[in-house]
């Protein structure tokens, strides 16, 4: 039997991954990516971690994340959601995987591996906000209970339909076992727009003095 990472992370690139932000730690004359961002905080808490491009990635970004230890997935034609989040089940033999979008760049790996820690015993561990809204790209699932539902709803374009179809949900809370993590919820700052971007921009130009 083969080593099986006990935890893995798969990233659906989709689109803002290669979003320049400020240099991190103080070397403003660089940029990073959004993904590479991301990656900080994945890696300290993922075995293994999976990157879904939808279009083959340019050379700069792949030899910038290589040093995360990421294996990238291409998507050969453009599938649906689920299918294209299943290619990366598929490939893992981690018992738990999580899901996040490559556009989420300030993730506190406290919030991911306390999401980790509650999905053991269950299907899935997803963040629910008060007014009942869950947070399916910043979520924990079992592979074998994510790949037997989404086998069945390859054509769907809605996660939350395959958390519908989960046995056994852990709500994690995000008002009272998120923020302590979290004050801020950085972790669920999603850049969308281009207004996204310059907001993030000044997060990092205010966090690091730049």
């Amino acid at each position: 039997m083969g080593y099986h990472p006990a935890r893995s992370a798969i990233i659906a690139a989709w689109g803002k991954e290669e979003d320049k932000l400020p240099k991190r730690f103080f070397q403003p004359e660089e940029e990073s990516t959004v993904l590479e961002y991301l990656l900080d905080a994945v890696w300290t808490v993922a075995d293994s971690i999976y990157v879904i491009f939808k279009k083959e990635p340019n050379l700069k970004l792949i030899e910038a994340i290589s040093t995360f230890g990421v294996k990238i997935i291409i998507e050969n034609q453009t599938p649906s959601i689920i299918s294209s989040l299943l290619m990366g089940f598929k490939a893992t033999r981690s018992e738990y995987c999580l899901v996040l979008r490559e556009n989420t760049p300030f993730l506190k790996p406290s919030v991911l591996h306390m999401l980790f820690e509650a999905a053991k015993g269950y299907d899935a561990a997803l963040p629910r906000w008060s007014n009942g809204k869950l947070e399916p790209f910043l979520a924990v699932y079992r592979r074998k209970s994510f790949m037997a539902v989404a086998s069945k709803l390859q054509d769907r374009d809605e996660l939350l339909s395959l958390v519908d179809n989960l046995y056994s949900i852990r709500y994690v809370d995000v008002e009272t076992e998120i923020k302590p993590l979290d004050p801020d919820f950085e972790s669920f700052f999603a850049i969308e727009s281009v207004d996204d971007l310059a907001k993030a921009k000044e997060k990092v130009t205010l966090k690091y003095k730049i």
